[in-house]
């Protein structure tokens, strides 16, 4: 009978111990929130972790596979999660632990040849999708969707969503929802419904987890970058087209060109290769410049940082300098001048 241990993230020795056990299947340990271990003779055999919401590092050694020590990980994750009042969750783990989850009663969102997503909880994709589809009209004409962070949203933002507006008749934009930014997600949010209210063919979107966030980004278990890219653009553009794209019958996808980020560069051309081979079009506009600078969210944070804000009103619309002239705004000035 196998029982879990909780690592102590301030023993080193612990520490050192759940690194070289990752380390065997490639596997970067990145500090998590909880890791649980089974012990074989003082030895580590199996593990798994909570970053957040997500469950994540499940690996057993090979000759204890098929003896109950990934479920027995999972509910001490399990009760973890219910502990810290986490309703819903997402776990990440290899193609090959499909059965072991599955059995445990999770639902698949979608699996690639590589990786395996699936969730748990009160919410669901299902709920998502019956949200977003009760958001928006009934279909008429070509429907069109780009994805958005804003942070904040730019000219540029805004050129490129009316060069998306000459091509359809109706155009989804998802907002990336997760609080990763330096803009919070709901000052986001409002900044673009307020540039935008006056054009009815645009529908904004919260992005939920299934939109570009931690749970469709499994860095986790990747070691190498350019690994971590490829695995990365499958899962997400796969869940985009086979799954968001169907069901919300969306014709063309659209994004901004990437002149000098390499990685966004070929995050763009991979998503290109998948939507276009599931018959989704695809259509990518040259970024806006002025005064020769490419117009970007990252420039103009710089700007701000450096204290020419009369610069940095140059290259946003009106929605976004009037919050940055809010008291809310204020706040985001003095935090990015902080970093």
């Amino acid at each position: 009978m196998f029982f879990s241990d909780e690592i102590n993230k301030s023993n080193d020795k612990e520490i050192k111990e759940i690194r070289d056990f990752l380390n065997k299947y490639d596997v970067i340990y990145d500090n998590p929130d909880k890791t649980f271990v089974i012990r074989d003779s003082g030895k580590i055999i199996a593990t798994g972790s909570a970053s957040g919401n997500i469950l994540k590092y499940f690996f057993s050694d090979e000759e204890y596979q098929g003896q109950g020590t990934m479920s027995i990980i999972y509910n001490s994750l399990l009760n973890y999660l219910i502990e810290s009042n986490i309703p819903s969750f997402f776990v990440f783990t290899t193609s090959c632990n499909k059965l072991i989850f599955e059995s445990l009663g999770l639902t698949e969102v979608y699996s690639t040849d590589r990786v395996a997503l699936f969730e748990g909880g009160f919410y669901n994709y299902s709920k998502w999708i019956k949200e977003v589809k009760s958001s928006i009209k009934d279909k008429e004409g070509k429907r069109g969707a780009m994805v958005v962070n804003c942070n904040p949203m730019t000219l540029g933002h805004k050129y490129v969503i009316e060069k998306a507006l000459e091509n359809v008749d109706e155009l989804l934009v998802f907002v990336v929802e997760e609080d990763q930014s330096i803009f919070p997600f709901i000052d986001r949010f409002n900044i673009l419904k307020n540039e935008l209210s006056n054009n009815d063919k645009i529908t904004l979107i919260k992005g939920g987890p299934y939109i570009i966030s931690q749970g469709t980004f499994p860095t986790y278990f990747i070691k190498r970058k350019d690994e971590m890219l490829d695995i990365y653009t499958k899962l997400d553009g796969s869940i985009f087209a086979d799954k968001i794209a169907k069901d919300l019958e969306i014709d063309i996808r659209f994004f901004g060109s990437e002149p000098t980020d390499v990685v966004t560069l070929a995050y763009n051309n991979s998503m290109k290769e998948i939507l276009r081979s599931r018959g989704i079009e695809v259509k990518i506009f040259e970024r806006k410049s002025l005064d020769d600078i490419v117009i970007s969210a990252s420039w103009v944070r710089k700007l701000i940082k450096e204290d020419r804000m009369e610069e940095a009103f140059g290259y946003l619309p009106n929605s976004t300098i009037e919050f940055l002239k809010s008291d809310k705004g204020s706040d985001v000035i003095k935090k990015i001048q902080g970093e």
